[in-house]
């Protein structure tokens, strides 16, 4: 009596044979289960594709606007009530630096009085070319993202020693194209060992030649303090809430409750955090239609599915399956058509996004961590859209099904 199986009695599908049940009945008409998939697979590459592809652009245009000085702040010494200057401490430049959103300092100094910039001493004195001479910290352009034309910049190794860098426009009215040429401040000859490509995150630092710092200390003592007086520390952040940032710059700049100015090299912070916030959403409502339109493509061939398949309902459920047992079979189809889908789509997806990004050059932004989650919601619309079928499927009764036959 043990060996005896029983078929008339509604028993309850165990897991395996639920599975079993189902992968037979997925893969038992190829062209239509391939089908299937493939509405959640281009449901799910068009998700991962077009948030893969909207991410990167994101990227690329949150780059620009940061290479705009979207997250540059300018600390400057601030005023008093009687409207006097009160300097920034020398410790400025470190306390910054230790903040955690800040990412870099570049500290610039306050230069020498009416110091005259020109091409070569056969340039009468008077002709002014309104260059200004900017006194830098080594690295200091690095904080301002500065890229250059031609050579290098100001470090520890050559701050020291009689060079310069020039701005772009700087570079222009001089007439230099090269690095190795010469020119002339306060009837010296200076080296350029660099040309700057514009800076739009700060238009008035194209203007100008940069000295370094240990440099002009050592070339004009009697000017020291005056060259030890910080004029402005540009400090790149991370995006985050400006004024909040503002706020943090200014204590950090002065602990001792001195004003301090802060202000944005560019007013695109604003601009920043509504782009970002703005492209996120539209990534997001693409993938939620993409998903959308694979849950229906599984609806629609779910319920062909359903309809195709009446008389083998019918003999399950004359050998005793119950309404459950039908649907929980349906069910579990469509999950492994969404699963099978999913992972299809996914790959699709990432080939497309990597296609596009090699072509185009912009960086890659795709989340590799939403994957994961891409898919599992692939199979939860492959489930929710199976529902309907399922309960279709399970209110025929034997004789209704196996009468269609």
């Amino acid at each position: 009596m043990s060996n005896r199986i029983s078929v008339s009695k509604p028993l309850h599908t165990r897991l395996a044979d639920l599975f079993h049940t189902a992968w037979i009945g997925a893969t038992g008409r190829i062209s239509r289960t391939i089908l299937a998939s493939l509405g959640i697979a281009l449901g799910v590459a068009a998700y991962v594709a077009l948030s893969g592809i909207a991410a990167s652009n994101q990227a690329a245009l949150l780059a620009k606007l940061d290479a705009l000085g979207a997250n540059l702040q300018v600390v400057a010494p601030g005023q008093d009530a009687a409207r006097q200057t009160i300097p920034l401490p020398s410790y400025a430049p470190e306390t910054l630096a230790r903040q955690p959103s800040v990412e870099q300092v570049g500290v610039f100094y306050t230069p020498p009085d009416k110091m005259q910039v020109f091409k070569n001493d056969l340039v009468p004195t008077t002709n002014g070319n309104a260059i200004a001479v900017t006194i830098m910290a080594p690295h200091a352009l690095d904080a301002l993202g500065a890229t250059y034309a031609h050579g290098h910049g100001i470090d520890r190794n050559n701050e020291h020693l009689p060079v310069v860098i020039l701005g772009s426009e700087a570079a222009w009215r001089l007439g230099i194209t090269n690095v190795g040429d010469r020119i002339i401040i306060d009837h010296e000859w200076y080296g350029v060992i660099g040309i700057l490509d514009p800076m739009p995150q700060a238009d008035t630092l194209n203007t100008s030649v940069f000295i370094g710092h240990a440099w002009a200390l050592a070339h004009y003592p009697d000017q020291a303090a005056r060259i030890d007086s910080i004029k402005a520390i540009y400090v790149r952040t991370t995006p985050g809430d400006t004024e909040q940032t503002r706020r943090i710059l200014a204590h950090a700049a002065n602990i001792s409750g001195g004003n301090v100015l802060v202000t944005a090299s560019a007013d695109l912070s604003k601009a920043r955090n509504t782009t970002d916030d703005s492209l996120t959403t539209l990534g997001l409502m693409i993938g939620i239609i993409a998903l959308a339109i694979g849950g229906m493509s599984i609806a629609n061939m779910m319920i062909v599915t359903v309809m195709e398949r009446r008389g083998e309902i019918g003999l399950r459920r004359a050998l005793g399956a119950t309404a459950g047992n039908i649907r929980m079979q349906f069910v579990t189809e469509s999950a492994l058509l969404s699963a099978f889908g999913g992972f299809a789509g996914i790959a699709i997806g990432v080939a497309t996004t990597l296609s596009v990004v090699a072509a185009t050059g912009i960086p890659l932004g795709l989340d590799w961590t939403a994957l994961p989650l891409a898919w599992c919601a692939a199979v939860c619309v492959g489930i929710i859209a199976g529902l309907y079928p399922a309960s279709r499927a399970a209110r025929l009764t034997p004789t209704e099904a196996l009468r269609s036959e």
